[in-house]
């Protein structure tokens, strides 16, 4: 007798474990189906072990996967329903529901997931990561992505998103150093992603750090982030390193390979050939610019500057750019000095007064005083130009200094 009992003892536990054998094999084929994108046939595979086993929490999960993959959401939600009702705590289960109810708008749906998962496991790092992505989307919510975001750091998340989404905040406050520190974060998360490069340059350039911009974008360059505005960023940032050659470097690659059109590249790149000394190439750039737009004065001025430096078989040329540029920009101080000095070579003194006058009276500056202090000892009132050239000379204008020395030596 008991010997009939040991026997059947073991055949009830070979059968059992040949069952139990038989549903893994089933999902392990469904889940290799899975990872060959054969959807429906893992489906199928999946099927045959909730049929037999419907607390198989996983194979509901990964059927649920699969209707996903082929977009049939409904189907995809009701497994993992029957995946939680089996294991309470599955907490991937929560997190795919809870992405399925955003596809399908459902927010309130996906939002009640995720705080399930917080109020089973508060540490749970992706469900903090998730809910803040999903805050994000629902108007005056912000501050709670916020919040969820730097519980995230807490928990020493390494996902760079979240050191993304972090900087973007602060870059909308206009918290620059707090954006560079997440982005700094981002990037040691994720080397090879340019938009972080390009968001930290930002901030650079804000600062006016035009060093470290130029490093991150040429880094964003580098990973193959290349457009016009980057390159015209970056020639902007050489230029205001007084980098004048790199600047041309990167608005010669503006014209000749992006075919640029633009007045401000022509504009800076006739700036850079200025200070590189070349004044007929500058005045090229600045002419072509005037093509683009001729209805700025800066152009007529700068081309006008150079002009003033190719002797005085140019000066016609110059003095008609200073007078459009004034024409079109009533208030430009500058275009009314250097007319100023033109007339005041060609000693045309009353014109070149009236001209001065114009310039201080718009912006005082050193130089301007300088100039009419000059005209005005020319046309022997001494008095009043020691006064010009005093009040230049304390304004740091070294050639007043030496000028007031020369004829106010009682000043």
């Amino acid at each position: 007798m008991i010997k009939k009992v040991f026997l059947l003892a073991i055949s009830w536990a070979w059968a059992v474990n040949s069952h139990a054998q038989t549903i893994n094999d089933f999902f392990d084929e469904g889940v290799k189906l899975q990872e060959q994108g054969k959807y429906v046939e893992a489906i199928a595979k999946f099927s045959d072990v909730v049929k037999k086993d419907k607390f198989y929490h996983e194979a509901w999960y990964h059927r649920a996967v699969c209707y996903a993959e082929q977009k049939k959401y409904e189907p995809a939600i009701n497994d993992l329903t029957e995946a939680l009702k089996a294991k309470k705590d599955y907490f991937e289960a929560f997190l795919k529901r809870s992405e399925l109810y955003l596809t399908l708008n459902k927010q309130q749906e996906a939002l009640n997931d995720l705080n399930q998962i917080l109020r089973l496991k508060q540490d749970y790092l992706k469900a903090y990561e998730k809910r803040a992505e999903l805050y994000l989307k629902i108007p005056d919510k912000k501050i709670n992505a916020y919040n969820d975001l730097q519980k995230a750091i807490e928990l020493k998340t390494k996902n760079p998103w979240v050191y993304n989404t972090l900087a973007d905040i602060s870059l909308e406050k206009g918290k620059y150093d707090d954006a560079i520190k997440y982005l700094n974060q981002a990037i040691t998360y994720a080397p090879d992603n340019a938009d972080a490069f390009l968001k930290r340059a930002q901030c650079f350039e804000q600062q006016k750090d035009y060093l470290s911009e130029i490093k991150d974008l040429t880094s964003a360059i580098n990973l193959g982030k290349k457009d016009e505005d980057i390159y015209y960023k970056r020639a902007k940032a050489y230029f205001e390193k007084s980098l004048y050659e790199n600047a041309m470097t990167d608005l010669n690659v503006l014209i000749n390979q992006y075919h640029s059109k633009k007045y401000d590249v022509y504009i800076m790149r006739g700036k850079s050939l200025s200070q590189l000394n070349q004044a007929a190439n500058a005045i090229k750039d600045y002419t072509k610019a005037i093509t683009l737009k001729n209805t700025e004065a800066e152009a007529y001025y700068l081309r006008g500057l150079e002009y003033s430096k190719l002797g005085k078989t140019k000066e016609p040329l110059a003095i008609k750019d200073f007078n459009k540029a004034i024409e079109l920009s009533p208030n430009n101080s500058e275009a009314y000095l250097k007319r100023g000095i033109y007339f005041m070579n060609k000693q045309k003194y009353t014109e070149a007064m009236e001209d001065l006058n114009k310039s201080i009276k718009l912006n005082p500056g050193a130089e301007a005083y300088f100039y009419r202090g000059s005209v005005l000892y020319e046309q022997k009132k001494y008095t009043e130009a020691c006064l010009d050239l005093k009040k230049a000379a304390q304004m740091g204008y070294e050639e007043a200094k030496r000028r007031q020395a020369e004829v106010c030596p009682n000043n």
